[in-house]
């Protein structure tokens, strides 16, 4: 079967060409001169571009003509076939690294060497570049030998450097735990339909098997019909470097455009070494002094053709949100989606690309680009976008509205032995409404990946004025209308104005004999005015994160009144869950993957109130030319509403938040057998295959008294109190959290059922042991500051003395673990991994 398929490849790169699919005779070389480059191919089949190639169909080898020597090109590696798997990262349509390189000749050798643009000097002093470039190692990224040359062009053998891990495939498996494989070279070979010639690129793909004699991963096994033999695809492009037409723009924290950051040793002394430059598609003017004016060359991108055609629709609406944007910063029509042309490959360098993969397991999108590394040129973008993702918003919007309800809206409850109801056949509607929910979150997930490959970075403050950017995550902002729930406007649609203000300042082209840098602090001073407040992603995901505006996942500016909404939202969909909440034909085990997103359908809303404790506002100041302070640099969240967040974040930990109804329980049996396995949305069971809900509320439970307890957090409010005494300090926070907790019975027995019997009671049990452990954990943490280990072992010592009181199992076993721990102060603690908080991000 391979060989027809070569046989197949080889017939259509000749109709392309109109070469002869023959075999070459090839001369035998000795001492004398090489032969020359027309005798060496003659036979051969040729693909015509910017490298010329030949293709050798008897000996299965790639050879390539090389006329461009000391010329700077762009070589860039991307994986058109993927793994299939989000968690390994292998997926279809994934860039590489992009390198600058030159061919050098050195005698019958060719080296192909990779320049160091990381250290430079931008001066115009030519022997202070030299310097500079002598300083750092360049890297020969392969070494050819010269096979036949005719005027200054030479012919090399290429199939050993393109036929190889240039992704790093094997060292992504090995790193992910899949297993140690390597390239069989038996079971590699250049994929010809992929092999082709442009005026500007050439293009070379290779299939490579990738084997192991070690047991495979999991991943692996779960996406390759072999896990000994995993076959993908390698991308190789080279491509004319960009002209010096292009101008780079420096970069400013305050606006969030992705910069290229290297060390310029050509500035003064007393100006900083690193030096910063956005990275954006090269956009001009057909007019440069008009306001408004048509580009000269738009930019374009395309939307994969093999998405179906209700997502292929929402890709392009969604992506042709940026043209709002680009008008705001004076361009007409400057940028345009359209659906890729049959017979394009969307690797080809030319064309900026959406791409739609398919993957076994849901997981992230991304938004990447091809830069020149000299000026932070984006060359192409390329957008992967995979089909799981928009099913996981199926799976929101069915838990929270029971599109298959009965048409009386009931919450779909079936009596043992009664006839299923099945008037839910007629509302058709109602699914058609959560798939709308899921559409339109896919075209504002189209925005915010064709975002990146514009040069834009997360702004996740933009949540807080207003869903002001795409390039926020959006939480679904679901409001409750007379008792009901209303998705209609889940998701916003349209640019925002953070974008509009990041468009201005990466792409305004200013009117000749404009200062630049003057016109760009008017762009910033205007949107810092506005209040544009950009906060990116290291103050946002990290775990000790302290901006109260910064989150994932979030609406609003009041973070406190939006998990108050949020709990509201959530209650009233549990109240209507059921049933209704799967189509028919669907075993009820899978109740459980639809009750998860809503179950912790706070749990971002949790995150972002939890930032308010101990936290403070800041921005990404710079010191002006003015020389004046800048206004609001770091302020501390006020007292009042630190402890505001606090309350509202331990009303998350109640029992009558967490405790599910009976009448949920009763619904969900042991998955159904040809079930089990492959679904990331289903809580850890500690009940076997029974559905456990104390397990689940735990997970819930955890999320809050963790970021309670987080080691920096409890150090900033340590240090926040120190300054100021009306602060909460970190002693209020666990006093508060015990009270919260163990201030309540937890006793079993006859007449504990209200106080602390049945499920609430097990489930409150579940919680005090949960804070108990993070505490020790927290008193023996080495990451923990001194004052802070000191606070919650001083909390552990007055809840020991507390349940020294009390007479019931429970209380008597966590005391007695809490002396255990305080008599064995410098016995290293193993901390208790938290529960497994299953996936359910609205990605």
């Amino acid at each position: 079967m391979p060989r027809m398929r070569l046989a197949r490849s080889v017939v259509f790169l000749v109709c392309l060409v109109g070469g002869s699919p023959a075999a070459a005779q090839v001369p035998e070389t000795g001492d004398g001169p090489p032969p020359t480059i027309a005798s060496r191919v003659a036979g051969l089949t040729r693909v015509e571009g910017f490298i010329p190639l030949f293709w050798d169909a008897r000996r299965g080898r790639l050879l390539m003509e090389i006329a461009r020597f000391d010329t700077e090109l762009l070589y860039a590696v991307s994986l058109p076939a993927g793994l299939g798997s989000n968690t390994v990262g292998l997926d279809r349509g994934q860039p590489g690294p992009t390198d600058i390189v030159v061919f050098e000749r050195v005698g019958p050798k060719v080296l192909l060497l990779a320049r160091n643009y990381r250290f430079r000097a931008t001066s115009g002093n030519a022997a202070e570049r030299l310097a500079v470039t002598d300083s750092f190692a360049s890297s020969v990224l392969w070494g050819f030998t010269v096979e036949a040359e005719d005027d200054g062009r030479v012919l090399v053998d290429a199939t050993a450097f393109f036929v190889r891990d240039a992704h790093g495939v094997a060292p992504r498996l090995r790193e992910s735990k899949q297993g140690s494989f390597s390239v069989d070279e038996s079971r590699s070979a250049v994929f010809l339909p992929h092999t082709k010639g442009f005026p500007k690129n050439t293009e070379v793909e290779v299939t490579l098997t990738f084997t192991s004699g070690d047991p495979a991963g999991s991943e692996v096994q779960a996406v390759a019909p072999s896990a000994q033999a995993v076959t993908i695809r390698e991308h190789h492009s080279l491509v004319e470097a960009p002209d010096e037409g292009y101008a780079p723009r420096r970069f400013d924290p305050r606006v969030g455009v992705i910069p290229i950051i290297f060390y310029d040793y050509g500035t003064p002394v007393t100006a900083p070494l690193e030096q910063r430059w956005i990275m954006r598609h090269r956009l001009q003017k057909k007019d440069p002094t008009a306001t408004q004016s048509a580009a000269v060359a738009p930019i374009v991108y395309y939307v994969d053709s093999g998405a179906p055609e209700n997502v292929r629709q929402a890709l392009i609406e969604g992506a042709s949100w940026w043209n709002q944007a680009f008008e705001a910063a004076g361009f007409v029509d400057a940028f345009q989606v359209r659906v890729l042309p049959p017979g394009v490959d969307p690797m080809d360098v030319r064309y900026n690309v959406i791409n739609w993969v398919h993957r076994t397991t849901r997981g992230w999108s991304y938004g990447s680009s091809i830069v020149d590394p000299r000026t932070g040129e984006i060359v192409k973008g390329v957008v992967t976008l995979d089909s799981q993702r928009v099913r996981q918003n199926v799976l929101i919007g069915s838990g929270l509205e029971a599109p298959w309800a009965a048409a009386n809206g009931a919450a779909g409850g079936c009596a043992a032995g009664a006839a299923p109801d099945v008037s839910y056949l007629a509302q058709a509607d109602r699914p058609a409404d959560v798939e709308a929910l899921a559409l339109a979150r896919l075209r504002q997930l189209s925005a915010h990946e064709v975002g990146h490959t514009l040069g834009y970075e997360h702004n996740f403050a933009a949540s807080s004025y207003g869903r002001a950017s795409v390039m926020d995550y959006p939480a679904p902002l679901v409001q409750v209308r007379d008792a009901r729930l209303d998705l209609s406007r889940a998701y916003a649609a349209g640019i925002g104005e953070y974008d509009k203000f990041a468009t201005r300042y990466a792409y305004s082209q200013f009117p000749p004999g404009t200062d630049e840098a003057a016109g760009l602090a008017r762009v910033v001073n205007d949107g810092l005015a506005g209040g544009m407040l950009f906060i990116g992603d290291d103050d946002a995901r990290r775990p000790d994160a302290a901006h109260p505006l910064a989150s994932l996942w979030d609406n609003g500016a009041d973070a406190v009144a939006s998990l108050e909404q949020q709990l509201q939202v959530r209650r009233i969909a549990l109240g209507q869950f059921g049933l209704g909440s799967l189509p028919p034909g669907t075993p009820l085990s899978l109740l459980e993957a639809r009750l998860l997103p809503l179950y912790l359908h706070h749990r971002y809303q949790l995150q972002a109130a939890l930032k308010s404790v101990g936290g403070a506002y800041f921005t990404y100041a710079i010191r002006t030319s003015a020389g004046s302070q800048p206004a609001d640099v770091q302020r501390i969240v006020a007292p009042a509403e630190q402890r505001r967040a606090l309350d509202a974040v331990l009303s998350t930990i109640d029992p009558e938040v967490l405790v599910l109804p009976q009448r949920i329980l009763d619904l969900i049996p042991p998955a159904a057998y040809g079930y089990r396995g492959g679904i990331p949305e289903m809580f850890p069971h500690e009940t076997g295959p029974i559905f456990d809900p104390v397990a689940a509320a735990t997970v819930a439970a955890d999320l809050a008294v963790t970021g309670l307890l987080q080691p920096a957090r409890a150090a900033r409010l340590e240090l926040f109190h120190a300054r100021d005494a009306a602060n909460p300090g970190f002693h209020e926070v666990v006093r508060a959290l015990l009270r919260h907790t163990w201030g309540q019975p937890a006793g079993r027995g006859p007449g504990a059922q209200g106080a602390g019997g049945g499920q609430s009671g097990e489930v409150r049990r579940a919680v005090q042991s949960l804070v108990a452990t993070r505490l020790m954990d927290l008193g023996a943490s080495p990451a923990a500051a001194p004052g802070v280990r000191a606070v919650a072992t001083s909390g552990l010592r007055r809840l020991a003395a507390q349940l020294a009181r009390s007479t019931d199992a429970h209380s008597r076993e966590t005391k007695d673990e809490i002396e255990r721990f305080l008599t064995r102060p410098n016995t290293p603690r193993t901390p208790t991994p938290p529960p497994p908080v299953p996936a359910g991000e609205p990605i």
